[in-house]
C-alpha cells in the first residue's frame, strides 16, 4: 500500500476510520449517529446506541491502556534493578520503541474521539476552551484537595 499524505488531523481521521471499520468497529459511522441523536434532542438516557458506543469505547479504552503500557516498558521504571540503585530509573532506554507506541496512542485516541462523535475541528475547539481552564488552575495555585469543587468548569467546555 502506498502511504497516504498526512499533514493534519483532517487527513488521518478518515484514514483511521477506515482501518477501524476493516476491523469491525465503524467508529465515524457510530460517533455520527451518536452526535446526530444528541443534535436532534433524541439521544436516549439508556438503549442500544449508548451501548454499542460504550462496548467500542471500552475495547478503544484497553487497546490504549496497552499501549501506554508498552510506552512505559521503554524506560527502566524497576525499583528493583540495577538502573535504579546506580540513579538511572526512568532512564528513557528505547527512543524509537517509544515514538512508536506514542504513535500507536494516537491510533486509539482518534478512534475514542470518532465514537464520541468529535471531528478534528472539535478537538482544535475544546482544547483552546480546555487550556484557558488549566492556565486558569495553574495561575490560581489550586491544590488537588480543591479539583472535585472545580469539576464542573469541565461540563462548560462545549
Amino acid at each position: 500500500m502506498e502511504e497516504p499524505r498526512i499533514d493534519s488531523l483532517e487527513d488521518i481521521w478518515p484514514l483511521q476510520a477506515e482501518l477501524n471499520s476493516r476491523a469491525g468497529f465503524d467508529t465515524a459511522a457510530i460517533g455520527q449517529a451518536l452526535a446526530a441523536a444528541e443534535r436532534e434532542g433524541r439521544l436516549p438516557d439508556t438503549g442500544e446506541l449508548r451501548c454499542q458506543v460504550g462496548r467500542a469505547l471500552k475495547n478503544y479504552l484497553d487497546a490504549l491502556t496497552s499501549e501506554c503500557h508498552e510506552l512505559q516498558d521503554c524506560l527502566s521504571w524497576k525499583h528493583w534493578y540495577r538502573e535504579a540503585r546506580e540513579g538511572r530509573q526512568y532512564e528513557l532506554r528505547d527512543i524509537q520503541n517509544a515514538r512508536v507506541e506514542a504513535t500507536d496512542m494516537l491510533f486509539f485516541w482518534i478512534s475514542i474521539c470518532q465514537l464520541l462523535g468529535l471531528a478534528p475541528q472539535d478537538i482544535y475547539r475544546l482544547y483552546a476552551k480546555k487550556l484557558g481552564i488549566n492556565h486558569n488552575r495553574q495561575d490560581e495555585d489550586r491544590t488537588q484537595a480543591e479539583h472535585d469543587a472545580h469539576e464542573d468548569e469541565n461540563r462548560s467546555v462545549v
